[in-house]
Formats: C-alpha cells, sequence, structure tokens
C-alpha cells in the first residue's frame, strides 16, 4: 500500500520542501510513465482506479513539463504553522511571501542563481524587537531595537554562499527544476492504485479529486477538470500534521525585478556580514 501512494507524498515533497528550503534528490529508479503491467490471472481494475492511474500519469507530464508554476502551502501541527506561496521558474526566478512563525515571515525577491534579496514583515521586526526586550539583557535588548530599525522596509541582499545545515540555499528554495528533482529521475516509480472521485468544486474551481490513503497518511489530491488535468491542489494528513497546498499560474512569466538600491540594505549594516549569525537574529 505505502508503496502505491510514494507518488502522492513524493510530489508533496518536492513541491513543498522545495519551495521552502530543498527537497533534495536521492533514490534511485524514475518516474514510471505508463500503467503498472499486470499479469493475466489478476482481477480486472475497477474504472475508477483505471481512471484514477491515467488522470494521475497525465498530471505528472504536465508537472513535469511546467516552465513555471505557483505554489501556495500552508502546514500545521502542534506547536507548528508554516505558511508560503512562491511563484518561480527553472532559471533561479522568483517572487514570493512565506511566513515560518512570529520572527520568520515576510517576502523574498530572486533574480538569479547570484542575486536574492529578504525582507522581514514589520510583525517579524515588531516579534524580533519584543523578543530581544524580554531577553532581560540590555546589550540584546539594544541590538534588537538598533537591527529591527535599520531593517525596517528595507530588503537584506541575501548571501548566495550561504548554506543552512541541511544544504539549502536559496537557489534551491526558488528553482522550480530543482524543486521536481525527484520527479525527473529520482524515487517515484509507481502510479497504480490511485482512485478518482466525481468532479467537485474545491476553493472555486471544478476539479477531479484523486484519492489515496495509508496507515499514518490521508491524502487528496486534486486535478483540474477538462482536457487537461493539470495538479492544482493537494491535501494531507500525517499524524497530526495537516498540509494544504495550492498550485496555479502555470507557464505565467515570473516577474522578479531587485528593489531599488535605496531599498537595500547591506547585511553587514545589521551585524550579519562575513557569514556569521542568522539572517532571522536581527
Amino acid at each position: 500500500m505505502g508503496k502505491r501512494r510514494r507518488w502522492v507524498r513524493g510530489v508533496a515533497c518536492c513541491l513543498v520542501m522545495g519551495a521552502l528550503a530543498s527537497c533534495g534528490g536521492g533514490g534511485g529508479g524514475k518516474v514510471y510513465e505508463g500503467l503498472v503491467k499486470r499479469t493475466p490471472s489478476e482481477p480486472p481494475k475497477p474504472a475508477d482506479e483505471v481512471r484514477g492511474e491515467r488522470l494521475s500519469g497525465e498530471a505528472m507530464e504536465l508537472l513535469k513539463n511546467a516552465d513555471t508554476l505557483r505554489i501556495s502551502a500552508e502546514i500545521t501541527g502542534p506547536g507548528k504553522h508554516q505558511k508560503i506561496s512562491v511563484h518561480m521558474d527553472r532559471h533561479n526566478r522568483c517572487t514570493g511571501t512565506f511566513d515560518d512563525g512570529p520572527t520568520k515571515s515576510g517576502d523574498i525577491v530572486m533574480i538569479s542563481a547570484k542575486e536574492a534579496y529578504f525582507r522581514f514583515s514589520g510583525e517579524a521586526l515588531d516579534a524580533i524587537r519584543a523578543a530581544g526586550e524580554a531577553s532581560g539583557s540590555p546589550e540584546a535588548a539594544a541590538r534588537a531595537r538598533e537591527r529591527t530599525a535599520l531593517a525596517r522596509g528595507k530588503y537584506m541582499r541575501i548571501p548566495t554562499e550561504r548554506r543552512a545545515p541541511s544544504g539549502a540555499s536559496p537557489t534551491q528554495m526558488c528553482d522550480l527544476g530543482t524543486a521536481l528533482g525527484d520527479l525527473d529521475g529520482g524515487s517515484l516509480t509507481d502510479l497504480s492504485g490511485t482512485r478518482a472521485l466525481p468532479e467537485r468544486q474545491w476553493h472555486g474551481r471544478r476539479v477531479t479529486p484523486l484519492e489515496a490513503e495509508d496507515g499514518r497518511n490521508d491524502m487528496t489530491v486534486y486535478l483540474a477538470a477538462g482536457d487537461k488535468p493539470y495538479l492544482v491542489g493537494m491535501t494531507q494528513t500525517r499524524d497530526d500534521v495537516r498540509m494544504e497546498m495550492e498550485m496555479s499560474d502555470y507557464d505565467k512569466p515570473v516577474v522578479a525585478r531587485a528593489p531599488d538600491p535605496s531599498l537595500v540594505l547591506d547585511l553587514a549594516d545589521v551585524g550579519l556580514g562575513g557569514g556569521g549569525g542568522s539572517l532571522f537574529e536581527v
């Protein structure tokens, strides 16, 4: 059962984690482009399964061939709430917003693999300042006031050489080719067993739901109804964590422009130059 659902979980991993940081490669095999062959002794498949497998295969091909895509996702669970909306292409261009907690929200613009900018939201800067003032350290409070004042309304250029512990980088976060890497030759190997449900409305559009579940996972994938079954959304519940994702703006150009130089703040001005400190430790 788990193997039959791997492609659904894989898409969720590649798109959501690719947008938030990086899904990462690894794994052998490739996407199986067709229905799984069955032996003559096996009983005929139900009609909803035949249709589900056909539609899921078509949706995967449309997704793999997309030049641009907007991904909007929200993940909630005990002590966890993340939101992101990113419009990206295959040339390291993207624009978007994300919220990874009170002190970690804002918007990002990426122009190329070597040029990316981040701007904190006003709410995040208020939370950072409040945390500094609540620390009990006069030095930390003063530093938080100074840095948040400098950063308010400004974009900070993200050093492209910076790497998170996991190896994530702005390039990985904002490139559709990287986000879909596993779909172009990774570990997604089986599209069988997916059931198509009757068409219905979902977020204001007509969709065909595809249902999948196994032990700890409850998943529904939503495809656009009509001639081209684009993947337009997904919901997944895993233990106590729920994820809802929407996909739109297939092949629409990404408009990413560098901010005016007067609005760009050098990270060194807030004490984060030279690779020291975290981007969120303003």
